[in-house]
């Protein structure tokens, strides 16, 4: 079996540039809109544990809403009940916490994040001497 790297990886990390006959017919499904709120059946440990996601992670997307469910129950028990937390519920949710880009390493692949810092003001080299 073949790996096959999605094409917004391969954009976002750059090999998409470095070979792109490997990335010239691909069709990809796009993630669709925002995350939206929290499935109906959460209770209210597990809403704030997606409340808390959507602000962190302001990438995810509909498509994301099964990951983002499994993190949110296991975030709010871990937040809840850190008596229950066995080493095997800490493992998925840092595999979880992979999946959806929230690890240094996973996020430092999602590229198309709003930039943090102030922004650029486009028009400032045009003010060169301007008083």
């Amino acid at each position: 079996m073949t790996h096959r790297t999605p094409l917004r990886k391969a954009v976002l990390s750059g090999a998409a540039a470095k070979n792109p006959q490997r990335y010239r017919d691909r069709n990809e499904p796009q993630g669709g809109p925002v995350l939206g709120r929290a499935p109906t059946y959460f209770n209210k440990p597990q809403r704030a544990a997606w409340a808390k996601f959507k602000v962190e992670l302001p990438w995810l997307v509909e498509a994301d809403r099964a990951m983002v469910e499994m993190a949110s129950i296991v975030r709010s028990l871990i937040e809840d009940t850190p008596a229950a937390v066995s080493a095997a519920m800490i493992r998925e949710y840092r595999q979880q916490l992979s999946a959806l880009g929230a690890t240094p390493t996973a996020r430092s692949k999602v590229n198309d994040m709003p930039a943090l810092v102030e922004e650029i003001d486009p028009w400032a080299k045009f003010e060169v001497g301007v008083k």
